[in-house]
């Protein structure tokens, strides 16, 4: 494609070499003969610093916030970031105007939200694509992990075309505030979007300036939204509601009376273990889903009032909810002889309560948690991950979990010490011994709850990552013991 094709629609003129692009990157080692290479400003170092290396590599042209450089077609603009996001979507064909894309974005909740909403639309018949934090699908197929929770723009718009080309009419998103500070999703055309909530985080060096900077990147996303749903309940839903432009639908959901959606309750399914039930004001029925927890029902409610708004109907809402699964986010592991398995990502004090908290109401017997905590890390937040268990937990085994330079006995002996003389616990150094050996205290009524791995299919020790998967080490066990150990 001629360089000149891609800037004429955004009013940029072209150097008087027109090359002919092959494609686009911002990554120097990337660069391929025929590559526009993007030099873009970085925190720890500045895209322009890669520009000879880029050269010498075969770039065609350049496109920087700097002067122009010799010998190579130079598109010099003030904001290189947004211009690479305009660029890429008139590469790739605007392949979020042929899909309808929904944008979630909030502190909390945007993985499980959007893996709740791929599964609703594709129970109403949608082919749906879906990117975030857990990689990038097409339906449940993994087609590639991704290094960010929003990718960068020429990754984001291949990844619309690739899910356009294969048939895909939707497509769900994690919006990170960060993408939007950056410039990812610019220009983009959002059919939907929700904002779940807001709580001080991403704050500090690398990340936000401060709280109001942090709420207005995600502010920013609804000006470029067509529909908006919005938690009533949280104090930044008023300033994130000044930003969607006049005449788009606004839509609320929450537990006050202010919201258009209201929930009634969430409780736990009496008839399903570790499943919540969510009820919705003027809804004769109960929505059921397979995961435990109030702030699941609260993610459950924000996938429902988006579900509701884009004209999806209720069979189809209860379908998809009903057979949510996230991975390492509360994803309960099917048994049949009376202990239930969890998996989850929990990996400080603060989602260790929160999680405990949530997983009480629904445990008859006993929790045992199998964790550990990483290596080179704050030892405070060890510590508080011991003082979180021996509040909600009644037995612990510590072991791995990313121990990367330090040994595990040192971390797991740390834990230990707040959990010393409150509940009984034990240290097994090595993960599958240590999740094998719990299952095998296990009785029925009990919970075994497998924390701080999630998703992650890897323990890092010394700068090393082996594989290492929860799943597969439960799966064995179970296959040895259908019925227990």
């Amino acid at each position: 494609m001629k360089l000149s094709r891609l800037l004429t629609p955004l009013g940029l003129s072209c150097p008087d070499a027109d090359p002919d692009l092959t494609g686009l990157t911002c990554d120097s080692r990337q660069v391929e003969p025929g590559m526009l290479f993007a030099a873009l400003p970085g925190i720890h170092a500045q895209g322009t610093q890669f520009i000879p290396e880029a050269v010498r590599r075969g770039a065609a042209a350049v496109l920087t916030s700097g002067p122009a450089v010799p010998g190579v077609p130079t598109v010099s603009v003030p904001n290189p970031r947004d211009t690479l996001a305009l660029l890429a979507g008139e590469f790739y064909g605007h392949p979020d105007r042929e899909l309808a894309v929904i944008a979630v974005t909030g502190t909390k909740g945007k993985t499980t939200t959007a893996h709740m909403l791929r599964d609703i639309l594709t129970a109403a018949g949608h082919k749906t694509g879906m990117m975030g934090t857990l990689g990038a699908f097409v339906g449940r197929e993994r087609l590639e992990e991704m290094g960010n929770t929003t990718p960068e723009p020429v990754t984001l718009h291949r990844l619309l075309r690739r899910m356009a080309g294969g048939g895909c009419t939707h497509v769900v998103m994690e919006v990170s505030s960060q993408a939007m500070k950056l410039g990812r999703a610019a220009g983009m055309a959002f059919a939907a979007g929700v904002f779940l909530n807001l709580s001080p985080d991403h704050i500090g060096p690398g990340e936000h300036a401060d709280f109001e900077e942090y709420r207005a990147c995600k502010a920013a996303l609804f000006r470029q939204c067509a529909l908006a749903a919005g938690n009533a309940d949280d104090p930044s839903w008023p300033c994130i509601k000044e930003q969607i432009p006049p005449g788009v639908p606004v839509f609320t959901f929450g537990f006050g009376g202010q919201a258009a959606l209201r929930c009634a309750a969430i409780a736990p399914d009496p008839n399903r273990p570790l499943s919540t039930l969510v009820s919705v004001a003027g809804t004769p029925q109960p929505y059921q889903i397979p995961m435990p927890g109030r702030f699941n029902g609260a993610n459950a409610l924000a996938a429902i009032a988006l579900s509701r708004a884009m004209g999806v109907e209720d069979g189809a809402i209860r379908e998809g909810l009903a057979q949510v699964s996230v991975p390492g986010r509360t994803q309960v592991y099917p048994t049949d002889n009376g202990v239930a398995v969890l998996i989850d990502y929990a990996h400080n004090g603060e989602s260790f309560r929160a999680l405990l908290s949530a997983l009480r109401p629904h445990v008859a017997g006993r929790i045992l948690l199998v964790f550990g905590a990483g290596g080179d890390r704050p030892p405070m937040r060890r510590r508080d991950m011991g003082r979180a268990a021996a509040e909600g937990a009644d037995w612990a085994v510590l072991t791995e979990d990313n121990p990367r330079g330090e040994p595990v006995e040192d971390i797991c002996d740390q834990i230990g010490s707040e959990l010393h003389g409150k509940i009984p616990y034990q240290i097994i150094p090595d993960r599958r011994r240590a999740i094998r050996w719990a299952l095998t205290q296990a009785q029925p009524g009990d919970l075994v709850a497998l924390l701080g791995k999630g998703h992650e299919e890897y323990i890092e020790t010394g700068g090393v990552r082996r594989p290492f998967s929860e799943r597969a080490v439960l799966d064995e066990y179970f296959r040895e013991y259908p019925r227990g150990g």
